[in-house]
């Protein structure tokens, strides 16, 4: 029997899992669960950027395995200034003066994450193109993202699925590449 990936909209219910998994796409392992606990918290609240309302999860064979967070641009500086305060507060960080991620005409996918076992399996191009029908449902014209300039597989994943690469933008301190796809 094969395999099969299905998609669904997250629920206020997959916080938690929306946390750890936007935590795993920033390639940061924590392991204090109160850090998680408040990501969650921020996660289960509407008008954020890591919002349940703008995640989907992957499930391989009904087991989540993969987290998308992707919005409308046009929203994002609002649920910025909601968010990084929140983050702030609890971590001390103040990312005020880093670039904008996205901007109103682009669809922005925020965070994309796949568990360790369920990789290479084809879960981050499923998402992928449910963030590209999200964005043509949407009728916005342009697809962005960030890409950690470390992180050649995900460079080559997101080039193998119509992104190229259009500048770079500074995030949380660090210079990524800005990826467009029309």
């Amino acid at each position: 029997m094969d395999s099969v990936i299905t998609l669904r909209k997250a629920t206020r219910a997959d916080s938690r899992f929306i946390a750890e998994n936007v935590l795993r796409a920033l390639h940061i392992e924590e392991t204090d669960p109160r850090h998680i606990d408040h990501l969650a918290t921020i996660s289960s609240r509407e008008d954020t950027l890591y919002s349940w309302r703008n995640s989907t999860i992957a499930l391989y064979d009904g087991q989540p395995a993969g987290l998308m967070v992707a919005y409308d641009g046009a929203r994002y500086r609002r649920m910025r200034d909601i968010t990084f305060p929140m983050i702030r507060m609890y971590v001390g960080d103040d990312y005020n003066q880093m670039d904008d991620e996205a901007s109103p005409g682009e669809y922005y996918l925020d965070s994309l994450a796949v568990l360790p076992q369920f990789r290479r399996k084809g879960i981050a191009t499923a998402l992928i193109k449910e963030m590209f029908r999200l964005r043509d449902a949407a009728g916005i014209p342009l697809a962005t993202i960030a890409v950690d300039p470390e992180n050649d597989e995900a460079y080559r994943l997101y080039n193998a699925n119509g992104f190229h690469h259009n500048g770079y933008i500074s995030v949380f301190g660090t210079t990524y590449h800005r990826l467009v796809c029309p």
